[in-house]
This record gives C-alpha cells, structure tokens and sequence, in this order.
C-alpha cells in the first residue's frame, strides 16, 4: 500500500499495489469502516481499478479535498480468481495536517518574524523557508535570517523565520517568503506542501 500524509483539505489519491498476477484483477472495492466509499458522500471519492501490465495491477482511490479532513484508514479489497483469493484486504493509512502562516507585521527599522504552524504531523517534519527570489534560505546565512524549527509537540510545531532588517530593506514591500515542508513518515508517495505569505 501507499500510506500517505497530505494537507487537510487537498485531493489525495492513496494506491495499492496487486503483484505477482498473470491478469487483472476481478474485482477491487475501497472501503472506508467497512462501507463502499463508491456508497459515501458521491463523488468525493473516486476509485480506478487500474490497468494489468507487467504481472501487476495499481488501484487508486482519490480521496476529494472535501472529505479529506481527518486521518482515515482505507481498505483496498481485491479478487483473483486467478489466485483463489476473494475479498482479500489491504489498509491503507490516509493522514492529514494543517498549516497557516501567522500574521506578520513589519515595523519601519526593526526585524520581522514569520511563523508558519504545523498541526496534526505524524512525526516531525523539517520546515524549509524560501525567499521571494525563490531560492531556499540556508540556515547558515545568519546575516539576514534566523532560521528556528520549533519544538515538535504531540504532532504540532511553529517553525519561524527572523528576517533581519538590513535584509528587509532591500525588499520590496510586496515580498513573498514561503514554507514548505513534506511527510517525514511517508516520504517517498506524500506530496509537497507550499503555504506562501
């Protein structure tokens, strides 16, 4: 299975791999608590069975941004009577989190802090910082920021970024700095997440 991590609020599409087969898969149900999600909500989920190729199959289940509030389990259920296998199930771990950027205000000849809050994280995820050119701000360039990741709290973290003021000054009013981050639990399927302010 691919247990993901992704923003509440976004499209999420978790998947579940059948290998080792000769052909496709007869049947593939996603269920969420026992139930057909095919049954919930309408169209806030959306399952593909797939395409066979190559002694496997790849399942999806899109998962729509207004469903997506909470951690879910899903179960892929799968038959192959290829392989005398009915109802065979597999969960698959959808987990979500938020992010917001406090507010900043900037006063004329002072430095600035932005803080970009983390809430619901299964493990602690690093925070990168991006400045308005677009290029990621290095912890070691201690002469315009300050960089400090915040302490992870039962799944929660406010990472911030000191902006100098003789950094600031350089800076058009309209600047836009950003934080992204990405699950630190699973990595490899989980999608970036990019807030701007």
């Amino acid at each position: 299975p691919t247990n993901i991590e992704v923003e509440q609020g976004t499209d999420a599409i978790i998947s579940c791999i059948a290998s080792g087969i000769s052909q496709g898969l007869d049947k593939v149900v996603w269920t969420k608590s026992g139930t057909d999600v095919t049954t919930l909500s309408g169209s806030n989920y959306v399952v593909s069975t797939g395409t066979y190729g190559s002694n496997s199959q790849t399942t999806t289940l899109t998962v729509k941004a207004a469903t997506n509030t909470a951690d879910s389990i899903f179960t892929c259920v799968i038959t192959s009577n290829e392989h005398q296998e009915t109802n065979k199930e597999t969960a698959v771990s959808l987990d979500v989190f938020s992010v917001v950027f406090e507010d900043r205000t900037t006063a004329v000849g002072a430095a600035t802090t932005i803080t970009c809050t983390v809430i619901g994280l299964s493990e602690n995820t690093p925070v990168t910082w991006i400045d308005p050119s677009n290029n990621e701000i290095s912890g070691t360039d201690t002469s315009n920021y300050f960089i400090d990741q915040g302490t992870f709290i039962f799944g929660s973290k406010a990472s911030t970024l000191k902006i100098f003021e003789s950094k600031l000054q350089n800076l058009p009013s309209s600047s836009i700095f950003t934080c992204k981050l990405k699950s630190a639990l699973y990595p490899t399927y989980s999608p970036e997440v990019v807030k701007e302010m």
